[in-house]
């Protein structure tokens, strides 16, 4: 082979390598697309641009008592309680995008039980600087809480690049109580 032959499969071979590197490192719609994750951890304040979140305890039972309800409500799996503390920051909100993402990449969304939304913090509107506590509730099995992600957002859609905080619950395996009590979301 000659000099030139080399130099053109050499060249070949360089531009290959580049296209297929480029293509690995350029964003998908994906990428660009997904949420903006504001990382916390459980007992600390989660700050983003329109509310603050405290994760203070997780729960878990095989039932869920909600106040001035009966009977309890039972589930198929198990009922994750997740308590925080929530303040909005600039304007009155709501917060719609709840859900718990698995170790194992399963996404579990919040609970919309009857009743749930009259006590829960999915049902509170929030006003600025005024903090809110109450729960979160999510039905999946207690077995795959260890390594979980409890994942939080204003909107459950249209929330390109929107701030969500993720909190990680922990590798512990939860207690599972008999039954889990919920409390009004209150003002604190």
């Amino acid at each position: 082979m000659t000099a030139r032959k080399l130099a053109n499969i050499g060249l070949t071979v360089a531009v290959l390598v580049a296209i297929v590197a480029l293509y690995r490192w350029t964003p998908t719609q994906k990428d660009i697309q997904d949420p903006t994750p504001v990382k916390g951890i459980v007992g600390r304040v989660v700050t983003t641009p329109r509310f603050d979140l405290t994760v203070d305890d997780v729960r878990v039972g095989k039932k869920l008592r909600i106040p001035n309800s009966s009977p309890d409500r039972d589930s198929l799996t198990d009922f994750v309680v997740v308590d925080a503390t929530v303040v909005a920051t600039r304007e009155p909100m709501h917060i719609f995008g709840v859900k718990i993402r698995a170790a194992d990449g399963v996404t579990y969304l919040g609970s919309n039980r009857s009743g749930l939304d009259e006590v829960d913090l999915t049902g509170a509107e929030f006003s600025p600087d005024i903090p809110v506590r109450g729960s979160f509730v999510v039905e999946m099995p207690a077995e795959k809480v260890p390594g979980a992600t409890f994942l939080v957002m204003e909107k459950s859609i249209l929330n390109d690049l929107e701030p969500q905080v993720t909190v990680p619950l922990g590798n512990e395996t939860p207690k599972v109580e008999d039954v889990v009590k919920l409390t009004n979301a209150s003002d604190t």
